[in-house]
């Protein structure tokens, strides 16, 4: 990593070396300000003010999240997106030591309202600061980033940020309905979760995610994170729709196809709606879809264990995902070989069902 030795390094003067650090890091963002551009996005009370310095490839950053750019928002949080080759930004000297990161790169020990992460293997490294309301993403050369990181950006930040509130909490499910209600689908990888999410596309669904969205707890809200749809390459065949969308991509083995469903079917994907119901697929290789009651412990074991491994989560997450499982009805989505038969299966127990939010926001 790039670091810039600093002379009159004199942390004492703020509250905290975190906050010498942070504050370190925005004046020399700011220095660059006249040669960056900013955008902004909104998640249900959350604004983001994008701010790219140096040539940061913002498509990389924005396709995924583009239907949910809108005007900036006061009180929202700034996220600077530095890319150290086109801009030469350094990073200050860090007020940890590195034995305080564990093997996923998460620095342990910071001062509360602090977080810290540095990927190794994709050289970018993640600071969020509470207090001054800004974040940073930054990356020794951002065209060297895999393709499969365009999907979900900012995840970590989004997920920090809202780690202490226990009004919001980001799951790994999919989401589908319409603008009275819908259900988040989530299970084990090869559960069916993105198939089932797909069969959905050109039904009277709408689509809100198939990787990770984000629960309103307060209000039984899901709100849309991501645009980007995920299909395994063999399964292309079974949804001719998106064969075209296919034949430009080259993917690594192991690696997903990628759709991002905005730039070509913009009326299919929502920013939200009420959460009525979560439910379990899980495919029978029968014809035909079923629906049946599932538990809140069934449901907690299908959703737990991804969302926490994937956004390196504690047991605040944990205990948000166990009052969100009791708090609306369980179904085991037994799916089928014959697809259409899956928004059925959905629509008609969402239909059965009553509205459990407070309010769309």
């Amino acid at each position: 990593m790039a670091y810039q030795k600093v002379d009159d390094y004199q942390p004492a003067t703020l509250t905290s070396e975190e906050a010498y650090f942070t504050q370190l890091i925005a004046d020399r963002c700011r220095s660059f300000q006249p040669q960056s551009s900013a955008r902004s996005f909104g998640f249900g009370a959350l604004n983001l003010q994008v701010i790219f310095i140096g040539e940061s490839n913002q498509d990389f950053f924005t396709k995924a999240i583009s239907h949910r750019e809108g005007l900036s928002q006061p009180d929202g949080l700034t996220i600077y997106v530095v890319n150290h080759k086109t801009s030469g930004i350094m990073l200050p000297p860090p007020c940890w030591d590195w034995q305080q990161a564990d093997g996923h790169g998460v620095i342990h020990g910071l001062a509360a309202g602090y977080s810290g992460t540095f990927q190794q293997d994709t050289g970018v490294f993640t600071w969020i600061a509470h207090t001054e309301r800004l974040a940073l993403v930054w990356g020794t050369d951002f065209a060297t980033l895999p393709e499969w990181e365009r999907s979900f950006p900012f995840r970590y930040v989004l997920h920090k940020w809202l780690e202490d509130q226990e009004r919001y909490v980001l799951v790994h499910a999919g989401a589908v309905g319409t603008p009275s209600g819908g259900v988040l689908l989530t299970g084990r990888g090869g559960s069916g979760k993105s198939t089932s999410t797909l069969a959905c596309l050109q039904s009277r669904l709408q689509y809100a995610g198939d990787d990770f969205v984000m629960v309103d707890l307060d209000k039984l809200f899901v709100h849309s994170l991501y645009n980007v749809a995920k299909l395994d390459p063999e399964n292309l065949n079974r949804f001719p729709a998106l064969q075209p969308l296919a034949d430009d991509q080259t993917i690594a083995p192991g690696q997903k196809l990628q759709f991002y469903l905005h730039q070509h079917y913009p009326n299919v994907v929502t920013k939200g709606f009420p959460l009525k119901a979560i439910m379990l697929p899980r495919f029978t290789g029968s014809q035909q879809t079923t629906v049946r009651p599932a538990t809140p412990a069934e449901s907690l074991k299908a959703l737990a264990p991804s969302t926490l491994a994937l956004l390196r989560a504690d047991q605040r997450t944990f205990q948000k995902m166990t009052r969100l499982v009791h708090q609306v009805p369980v179904f085991w989505l037994e799916t089928g070989t014959d697809l259409a038969q899956i928004p059925d299966a959905i629509y008609t127990t969402l239909q059965s069902l009553p509205t459990y939010a407070k309010a769309s926001c």
